[in-house]
């Protein structure tokens, strides 16, 4: 099972533990849980060709559920890397949270807001022309940090940039996507 959004991706891999009583579930649970992936690893492990050039700098985040609840670091990197002309650049305290953790930031504001707000001022100070994290979640957290400040960045999945630079390149010539 191939996951793009790492929340979603952290909670399916621990379903063998949410489920290790359960009679009945137990252990399809733990089998599907070793099948989950990250889009971010297949793509890594596959070893993605570089596609066309794209001249542009990312401000990349390290989501939580990616990078401490599965342990993969590299994958969304070795994505990003295969994107030629990118500019990545891994910004300050990455390894911290963005203050969405699920719906913390609905259910908690003021904090996941003070939270979030650090996270954005992170995305900012690295001068990229957009930000760049493998979670939808986080996506959405700095993505609405950004605008509440009115800045002209806006968030993308490191997949995104992956397929624009294949689009580019024209490998989805004559098929449908």
């Amino acid at each position: 099972m191939v996951v793009n959004a790492a929340g979603c991706g952290a909670a399916m891999k621990d379903y063998g533990t949410l489920l290790e009583h359960d009679g009945m579930y137990a252990t399809r649970a733990k089998e599907m849980a070793g099948r989950v992936k990250d889009v971010t690893e297949v793509l890594a492990a596959a070893g993605p060709r570089p596609g066309a050039r794209i001249e542009a700098s990312v401000a990349y985040d390290h989501p939580c559920h990616l990078l401490h609840a599965q342990r993969v670091e590299r994958a969304p990197l070795d994505v990003l890397a295969a994107v030629p002309g990118l500019d990545v650049r891994v910004i300050a305290n990455a390894a911290e949270c963005c203050g969405g953790a699920g719906i913390y930031g609905i259910t908690h504001p003021d904090l996941g807001g003070r939270i979030g707000a650090d996270k954005v001022a992170s995305v900012r100070a690295a001068n990229a022309d957009a930000a760049c994290t493998p979670n939808p979640g986080c996506m959405m957290q700095i993505g609405a940090g950004l605008r509440l400040e009115g800045a002209a960045e806006g968030v993308v999945h490191p997949v995104e940039l992956l397929d624009e630079s294949y689009r580019r390149a024209g490998f989805y010539a004559g098929r449908e996507r």
